[in-house]
């Protein structure tokens, strides 16, 4: 079954919220090819770090499975048989848990009008 639209916006949610939580932990800002001091720019920071804390807000929302089983796919780019192993589970399941995750997270995303 190809992914829905909103599951394919999920996923890029979940692909930015990994880069965005990265740079966030690192503390480095978005725009790197500013040459010369300038004021850090507190607002654009501070709406990052809201975008991550929201979309943290709608990832805790699934059961933990498929939490776990999203973040190893598409944070850390993990194939099934590693998923499997890190949920304990077979790789069949973990084929069946992901589609299901990414439904359940594009539907929190739209209900939180993250989408």
């Amino acid at each position: 079954m190809p992914m829905q639209i909103t599951e394919a916006l999920a996923v890029a949610r979940l692909r930015q919220w990994a880069s965005f939580r990265c740079t966030n932990l690192q503390g480095k800002t978005g725009r790197l090819n500013v040459q010369g001091w300038q004021r850090r720019d507190e607002r654009s920071f501070d709406a990052a770090l809201v975008r991550v804390i929201d979309f943290e807000r709608a990832l805790s929302a699934l059961d933990e499975d498929e939490q776990i089983a999203l973040v190893l796919r598409y944070r850390d780019k993990q194939e099934a048989i590693q998923i499997a192993v890190g949920l304990q589970c077979s790789v069949r399941r973990v084929s069946y848990l992901i589609p299901i995750a990414r439904r359940h997270l594009a539907e929190n995303l739209d209900r939180l009008n993250l989408l």
